[in-house]
């Protein structure tokens, strides 16, 4: 007998309404071009994201902007060159689009259930129930006020009760530190590359959630999150996938109800499960498990204003029941648009 839930047909209002979407993505455009008119003549050059090779072909600009580059050594797709740091602290400091999206995350927190929050705090409980340690440290990167890690200490304190696990977070918004949720939290306005100067070695867990794919230099950034774990420690992050049904249906200058996995100044790397062992193990990581949990590409491809391949609009036609199957299988086949990585800390000796 099939499973409803396994194969429930989740919509996309599920994560925002279609109108709310629109808005974003138009608000995200007009803050593209602001910033690149304010910032273009200071954007840096870069070796490329994934392999730090020098060898790249251009692709077409994004919105006739931003230069967008494919490495020819791993084929890695990136924005190249990068908004420069101050370009960056203008966007998400100053950007209307970020403030859109800050309500509506907080509206999604609010909530009793929400399925990708619930994910999550699912994932993080398994990682520390496989731990033969009475004390854990966990670190949020990126925990904005703490609203996550004040949930998951929630769910930890019903299924550990016996344990200690401590939970910090940094992120490199003060203001949003000062307003942490919750008093037992440690948060520290910081960015990783300065924290793990004080805090090496600390960490069991580490956790970040849609941040590595905004960043300039991730290998660095990398490096740095491996120096704050301790011997065996394991990261849990998620990541979009540029391999996935509805990122490869639609490109980056098509209209988006999610942002594409390319999308300056926000979306500067292409992770995918194609590429995403190679950067794990040059960054000193053993690849532990890389899933698409993702359950919106169906609907997304239903809603899709853009242009599409004869067979992808075909999957409108189906029946709801149908699409969850179908949802499934994309999924199932690591072929969803959302990505979500496990990886463990190589001791010194072997890393290499």
């Amino acid at each position: 007998m099939i499973s409803k839930e396994k194969y429930q047909y989740y919509n996309f209002s599920s994560n925002r309404s279609v109108t709310k979407a629109k808005k974003i993505f138009e608000q995200r455009i007009e803050d593209a071009n602001y910033i690149y008119k304010k910032h273009k003549g200071n954007f840096v050059s870069r070796v490329c994201f994934l392999c730090g090779e020098n060898d790249f072909t251009k692709l077409q600009k994004f919105h006739g902007t931003y230069e967008i580059t494919k490495c020819n050594v791993c084929a890695s797709e990136s924005v190249n060159p990068v908004p420069c740091e101050e370009a960056l602290k203008d966007y998400y400091n100053n950007g209307k689009c970020n403030l859109l999206l800050d309500q509506l995350l907080k509206a999604r927190y609010k909530k009793e259930s929400d399925f990708i929050m619930d994910d999550r705090v699912k994932v993080v409980l398994e990682l520390i129930a496989g731990m033969n340690k009475v004390e854990i440290n966990l670190l949020e990167i990126g925990c904005s006020s703490g609203t996550f890690l004040s949930k998951l200490k929630h769910f930890i304190g019903k299924r550990f009760p016996d344990r200690k696990v401590f939970l910090a977070g940094i992120d490199i918004d003060a203001n949003a530190i000062q307003s942490k949720v919750d008093k037992d939290l440690e948060l520290t306005a910081s960015n990783a590359e300065a924290y793990v100067k004080s805090a090496a070695g600390r960490y069991d867990i580490i956790l970040h959630f849609e941040l590595i794919e905004h960043l300039a230099d991730p290998y660095t950034f990398m490096t740095s999150l491996y120096s704050l774990l301790k011997t065996d420690g394991v990261m849990f992050f998620s990541t979009p996938n540029a391999d996935g049904l509805e990122i490869l249906a639609s490109g980056y200058n098509d209209f988006r109800l999610l942002a594409h996995s390319i999308f300056p100044p926000m979306h500067l790397n292409a992770f995918s499960v194609s590429n995403i062992g190679h950067f794990a193990m040059r960054s000193g990581f053993k690849v532990v498990e890389v899933t698409t949990p993702g359950r919106l590409d169906i609907d997304m491809l239903s809603l899709c204003e853009n242009e599409l391949d004869d067979g992808l609009k075909r999957v409108s036609d189906l029946d709801d029941n149908t699409k969850g199957l179908v949802q499934y299988l994309v999924s199932f086949l690591r072929g969803s648009s959302h990505m979500r990585c496990i990886l463990r800390k190589k001791s010194e000796v072997t890393r290499g």
